[in-house]
């Protein structure tokens, strides 16, 4: 499965909240399209080299766009109770899971070098699951969360 769902709350109209998050597509280099309660990106940025600028970001703490690391994501709002917008954050995580397998890969033929059987197959999982850890769940998924999030709770300017 390459796809995550988060639901969050905001009180801005729905209007408000599809705004803001033009606006943060915008900034993070992702095209979209977009109707009247929903977002969804055409073309995420892809970096490949650390060099470009498109992998950094000034709007979170570790520096990095969380978008350059997923395939795809869709935002919709839909109207709740009492003035409460409900907004879906799907995210196609399919570009995350090449790099985990791509880094798994490098550590297996890393691991052709060792000596001993045991200690390669421990350095191949050490490396798989903390590439799982920090591009799966961290990167394409709690930060991409907290950005939007973030995006939407924050003051209007």
């Amino acid at each position: 499965m390459t796809h995550k769902t988060y639901e969050l709350t905001s009180r801005l109209s729905a209007a408000a909240a599809m705004q803001r998050m033009e606006d943060l597509f915008a900034r993070e280099a992702v095209r979209f399209s977009r109707d009247q309660l929903s977002i969804r990106s055409t073309e995420t940025p892809l970096a490949i080299l650390g060099i470009q600028g498109r992998l950094y970001s000034r709007r979170n703490w570790v520096g990095l766009n969380p978008f350059a690391f997923v395939s795809g994501m869709e935002v919709r709002c839909e109207s709740g109770e009492s003035g409460v917008v409900r907004i879906s954050i799907h995210i196609d995580q399919f570009r995350t899971f090449i790099w985990v397998a791509f880094l798994a890969a490098c550590s297996g033929f890393a691991a052709l070098a060792m000596p001993e059987l045991g200690w390669a197959i421990l350095f191949i999982a050490a490396v798989t699951v903390g590439a799982w850890f920090v591009l799966v769940w961290f990167l394409g998924g709690f930060l991409v969360k907290k950005e939007v999030r973030d995006c939407l709770i924050a003051p209007c300017p």
